[in-house]
C-alpha cells in the first residue's frame, strides 16, 4: 500500500515537471509579438525641466485602468514586469497591455523643451511569462531618449509595481482618492513626497527606490471613506451605550420588583 502511494506521488511529480518544462506553468522563452500603435493623445506626457532622467509614472483611474509612462535615457531597450493577476484577467493570453506609444529622440542631448522634439520610434516587442509575472521587452531601432507608454488593468484599490531599474516612480491616484490610513491601506515603502496637482489628484513620488526596495505597493481608497467609517463607528458606539444603559435600567427595575414581591411574601 505504501509503495503504491509513493508511485502515485512520483507520477504526479513527473507530470508537474513535464508541464513546467513545456511552458504550461510558465515559459521563459521570449516570443515576439505585435501590438498596434496607440493613441498619443490619451497620455499625459510632460517634458521635465532640466536634464531628462529615468522615471515611471502610473496614472490610476476608477475604471481599473492604469496608464503607464516610462521615460528612458540613452537606452536601446526597456524591460517592464507586470504581475499576472494585475496585468488583466487571469486567463488572458499575451502581455496584457494595449494602446502602446513609443516616441523618442535619437540625438545626444538630454535636455528638451517640448514634446514635439520626440517622434515615433521603430521597435520590437517580446515577452515571456514566469509563474507569477509577465516580462515585456521593448527593443528600439536606435538608442533613444524618450517615452514608452501603454495601458493595462489592475484590481480596484490596489497597485503593485515591480522595480527593475534605477528611476523616479510616480503613482497618481484617481481624483478624490487617498492613501496612508493605517486601517484602510498605506503605500509601501513610504513615498518621499506627497502632493496634490491642479486636478486635485494625489501624487506619490519615490526617488530612486531601487535597489533598496524590490517593489512599490499602494492601497488606496476614497478620501471620504475614513470620515464615513468614523461617523458609522461613532453611531454604533452611541447605539451601544444607549442599549447598555437601557438594559441596565430594565435590570434595575426588575430587581426592585423582585424585592417588592419578596417583601410581600415575607409579610
Amino acid at each position: 500500500m505504501v509503495n503504491r502511494i509513493l508511485k502515485i506521488l512520483l507520477l504526479i511529480a513527473l507530470i508537474m515537471m513535464a508541464f513546467t518544462s513545456n511552458g504550461c506553468l510558465g515559459s521563459k522563452e521570449a516570443k515576439q509579438i505585435e501590438i498596434d500603435q496607440g493613441d498619443f493623445s490619451v497620455y499625459e506626457f510632460s517634458v521635465p525641466e532640466g536634464k531628462f532622467t529615468n522615471s515611471s509614472t502610473f496614472f490610476l483611474y476608477t475604471n481599473k485602468t492604469v496608464r503607464a509612462i516610462h521615460t528612458v535615457v540613452d537606452a536601446p531597450r526597456l524591460e517592464v514586469v507586470l504581475l499576472k493577476d494585475i496585468s488583466g484577467v487571469k486567463s488572458e493570453k499575451g502581455p496584457g497591455i494595449d494602446n502602446l506609444v513609443i516616441i523618442g529622440n535619437t540625438g545626444s542631448s538630454t535636455v528638451f523643451s517640448n514634446i514635439n522634439q520626440f517622434s515615433n520610434v521603430s521597435h520590437n516587442v517580446s515577452y515571456y511569462e514566469s509563474s507569477r509575472n509577465k516580462n515585456i521587452h521593448f527593443e528600439f531601432a536606435d538608442t533613444i531618449n524618450g517615452y514608452v507608454a501603454y495601458t493595462y488593468s489592475v484590481e480596484q484599490g490596489l497597485f503593485y509595481h515591480i522595480l527593475s531599474r534605477n528611476e523616479t516612480v510616480n503613482v497618481v491616484l484617481p481624483q478624490g482618492y487617498d492613501t496612508g490610513n493605517i486601517i484602510f491601506g498605506s503605500p509601501k515603502p513610504k513615498p518621499d513626497t506627497r502632493q496634490l496637482d491642479d486636478q486635485n489628484r494625489m501624487w506619490l513620488i519615490w526617488d530612486n527606490p531601487n535597489p533598496n526596495h524590490q517593489f512599490i505597493h499602494v492601497k488606496y481608497y476614497k478620501s471620504s471613506l475614513p470620515t464615513i467609517m468614523g461617523f458609522v463607528g461613532l453611531v454604533l458606539l452611541v447605539a451601544s451605550l444607549v442599549t447598555t444603559i437601557y438594559f441596565k435600567n430594565e435590570i434595575r427595575k426588575l430587581r426592585k420588583k423582585r424585592e417588592i414581591i419578596d417583601k410581600d411574601k415575607d409579610n
